[in-house]
């Protein structure tokens, strides 16, 4: 009895354990999850990276908030299964094959509401179902604002750029997913779009070159007039700086002259003050002394020296 009573024990616990093992989900490390039930329908609890016990007649859905990368290429290599390339539209009516890329992530705070929204599927199904679909003609909507050089030319990084922006505010709103880039990788044009594109980089090359060669003329120019300017301000610089030359050199002569005026002029008066009737007989006596007595008589002057009397 003992023994029937550990047999059922351990048949119990064998069952239990196997029965809990087989309501284990591992979400793995990126990706969140969901349960749900037909008769409650979504719980509201998310479901972190790690190991769940999931309840009899709950269903979980995987989405990943790790980065996740939509690939549609011409080339396997590049990621895709086959050749996904698909032509998108222009502003010049041309319409021109290309691949590309995508690099998304399901935003978590949103995954709850967007299961709800999209009852049934999981973050694969939604990408592959929904994203997928209509990601052709999004991206058509912004390359119509380009032309076909624009996007056969390799600096696209502005394009990409709107593109990632545009459909990153289109996804997350739609579909919960935050787009973090979204690029044309590479462009395939057939035989004939390579030669009319070939036809416009040469006609673009030789728009160009003329361009080029007319702002050439146009800056030889302008350096020869400012040249003959320069030339120009030198000389009137030159005049300027001679008539300033001259004009200081004649007052400094005028101030000279003036200065030599006034000391003659000062001369002058010293020496006619200086002459008084003491000095002047002084003068006559000391020429008496020298030279004898001298007499003057009318018109017919006699200078008669006394000393030969």
């Amino acid at each position: 009895m003992k023994n029937l009573v550990v047999g059922l024990v351990a048949a119990v616990a064998i069952i239990g354990g196997g029965f809990t093992v087989t309501h284990v989900d591992l979400i793995p490390t990126g990706k969140v999850g969901i349960t749900y039930n037909y008769k409650d329908g979504v719980k509201d609890e998310l479901l972190k990276p790690g190991a769940h016990f999931i309840p009899p007649m709950n269903k979980v859905k995987e989405f990943s908030t790790s980065n996740e990368i939509i690939v549609l290429s011409k080339d396997r290599r590049d990621g895709s299964k086959d050749d996904d390339s698909f032509k998108v539209a222009t502003s010049d009516d041309a319409s021109i094959p290309i691949s590309f890329q995508m690099t998304y992530r399901y935003i978590e705070d949103q995954v709850i509401d967007t299961y709800k929204k999209f009852k049934g599927m999981d973050g694969e199904d939604i990408v592959e179902n929904r994203v997928k679909t209509v990601l052709k003609s999004k991206i058509s909507e912004v390359t119509t604002d380009y032309s076909m050089m624009d996007i056969y030319s390799g600096n696209r990084a502005q394009l990409n750029e709107v593109l990632t922006e545009y459909l990153n505010k289109d996804f997350s709103k739609k579909y919960g997913i935050e787009v973090l880039d979204a690029s044309i990788i590479d462009v395939h044009p057939d035989k004939k779009l390579k030669k009319a594109i070939d036809n416009r980089v040469t006609a673009l090359q030789e728009k160009q070159q003329a361009q080029a060669e007319q702002e050439k003329v146009k800056v030889q120019k302008q350096t020869e007039q400012l040249q003959a300017e320069a030339d120009a301000n030198i000389e009137i610089t030159k005049a300027q700086a001679d008539a300033k030359k001259t004009k200081i050199k004649a007052e400094a002569d005028a101030e000279k002259t003036r200065i030599a005026s006034e000391a003659q002029a000062k001369a002058n008066k010293e020496l006619s003050s200086s002459i008084t009737d003491e000095l002047i007989r002084m003068k006559e006596a000391e020429a008496h002394y020298k030279n004898g007595w001298v007499t003057v008589q009318g018109a017919g002057t006699t200078v008669v020296d006394a000393t030969e009397k």
